[in-house]
C-alpha cells in the first residue's frame, strides 16, 4: 500500500497528527473517493450525473466539500482527512475544472489529503459501485503508522453524509473490541444490488455460523481505534480470500461487512440511535425517520444533485455565513438538506434549480 502525501501538493497538506482542539484532539473525521478513469466502466446510480468519470468525481467532490465544510466550518472544528487515489489533485482531466476548485476550497479549510491506490477491489468486475471496496484502502492508509495502543478514534464517512452534532457521535463510540457501525433494517427479501439478506445470510451459512437473514451492515460509517480497525481489515481480507478459494464473489463493501459480522468474526456497535440514511425528496417510499433532528449525522444518497451540489457552490463561491449558521440550528439544517420543512413551492424551486443546472450543461461552455 502506498500512504505517501500526495507529492504535488505538499505544501498545501498538514500531517495527520497535527493537535486539535484538547477535547477533540482523539476524534478525526475521513471520507474518500476513489476517481476512475475513462476506460473504467462504472455505474453509481444516485451520483445524478452523466457516465462521464471526471463528471462524476465532480459531483462527489461537491459531496465531500460539503461535508468538510459541515466538519470545518464551527467555532471549534475537528480534523478531516480526505483519501484519494488522485496523485494530481489539480488535473482537470480528472475531475473537471470545477472539481479542482472543489479540492482547494476543501484545502483551504484545512482538509488534510492523503493518498491510497485501491488494492481491495473487486476480483472480478462489476459494474455497479465498484469503488465501494477503497473504504478499506482507505482504513489501511490513515491508520498505517497508528499503534494498536493508540487511543485515537477515526470515523470513515460516505462522501454524502452531514454532520449536525459531532459530539453526539463521538460520545456513543463503541467500546474496546468493537468497530461502530449502522444496521439497517432492511426486509429479508430487499434486494441490495443483486442479492437480500435472506440470500447473503445463507451464503454465510456455507462459510460458517450465520444468521439467516442477516443483519446487514450499512457502509455510510465505521469508527474505531486503530486496533479495531486492523482487526476488521485483517478478517475483511481472510473472508475474502475464503470466499474467493471457492470460486464466488460478494460485489460491495456492505456484502463484505455483513458477512465478516454475521459470522462473528468482527464485533460492530450499532449506532443508528445517532446516525442514519435519510431518504429525501417527494418520490421516495421509504420509511421516515421519527426524529432526524436529534442524530448527529445525516446520510444522505438522494441529495447528490441538489443540496449538496447547490451548498458545494456557495463554499466554493466563500458564501458560507449562511451555510455555518444552518449547521448549528438542526431545524435550519434539515430545511436546507431536504428532510423536513420543505413544501410543494420549494419543491417546485428546486425542480426549477436543477432544470436550469442540466440547461447549463448542455450550452456549449
Amino acid at each position: 500500500m502506498d500512504h505517501d502525501r500526495l507529492g504535488s501538493n505538499a505544501a498545501y497538506m498538514t500531517e495527520l497528527d497535527a493537535p486539535g482542539p484538547a477535547q477533540r484532539a482523539k476524534n478525526t473525521v475521513v471520507t474518500y473517493l476513489y476517481v476512475h478513469t475513462p476506460d473504467e466502466q462504472f455505474s453509481y446510480p444516485t451520483s445524478r450525473a452523466s457516465s462521464d468519470s471526471a463528471a462524476v468525481a465532480m459531483r462527489y467532490l461537491e459531496c465531500a466539500a460539503t461535508q468538510a465544510a459541515s466538519v470545518r466550518l464551527r467555532d471549534d472544528p475537528v480534523d478531516f482527512v480526505l483519501v484519494t487515489n488522485l496523485r494530481d489533485l489539480r488535473d482537470p482531466k480528472a475531475v473537471t475544472s470545477r472539481g479542482v476548485a472543489l479540492l482547494e476550497s476543501m484545502e483551504a479549510m484545512g482538509v488534510q489529503m492523503l493518498y491510497a491506490d485501491y488494492a481491495h477491489r473487486n476480483r472480478i468486475s462489476v459494474d455497479m459501485y465498484p469503488s465501494s471496496r477503497y473504504l478499506l484502502d482507505a482504513v489501511v492508509a490513515v491508520i498505517a503508522d497508528e499503534p494498536d495502543d493508540s487511543e485515537h478514534r477515526y470515523w470513515f464517512t460516505d462522501v454524502d453524509c452531514v454532520w449536525v452534532d459531532l459530539d453526539k457521535v463521538f460520545a456513543a463510540a463503541p467500546p474496546a473490541g468493537s468497530v461502530g457501525c449502522v444496521y439497517i433494517p432492511y426486509p429479508p427479501a430487499w434486494d441490495i444490488i443483486g442479492t437480500t439478506p435472506r440470500r447473503v445470510g445463507e451464503f454465510g451459512r456455507t462459510l460458517g455460523d450465520c444468521p439467516v437473514p442477516v443483519p446487514w451492515v450499512g457502509g455510510e460509517l465505521f469508527g474505531g481505534t486503530p486496533r479495531d480497525l486492523r482487526h476488521l481489515i485483517a478478517e475483511c481480507d481472510v473472508l475474502d480470500d475464503q470466499i474467493g478459494d471457492n470460486g464466488d464473489e460478494v460485489p460491495a463493501e456492505e456484502h463484505l461487512l455483513t458477512l465478516v459480522g454475521g459470522l462473528g468474526r468482527v464485533s460492530f456497535t450499532d449506532l443508528c440511535d445517532v446516525v442514519w440514511r435519510l431518504s429525501t425528496g417527494p418520490r421516495h417510499e421509504a420509511p421516515r425517520h421519527s426524529n432526524p433532528g436529534a442524530l448527529g449525522l445525516w446520510h444522505l444518497p438522494s441529495e447528490k444533485g441538489l443540496s449538496f451540489r447547490r451548498t458545494a457552490g456557495e463554499v466554493l463561491s466563500g458564501r458560507t455565513s449562511r451555510l455555518r449558521r444552518d449547521l448549528t440550528d438542526p431545524v435550519r439544517a434539515m430545511k436546507r438538506f431536504n428532510i423536513e420543512g420543505t413544501g410543494l413551492g420549494r419543491r417546485i424551486r428546486d425542480d426549477g434549480w436543477i432544470a436550469v443546472q442540466r440547461l447549463r450543461q448542455m450550452l456549449p461552455s
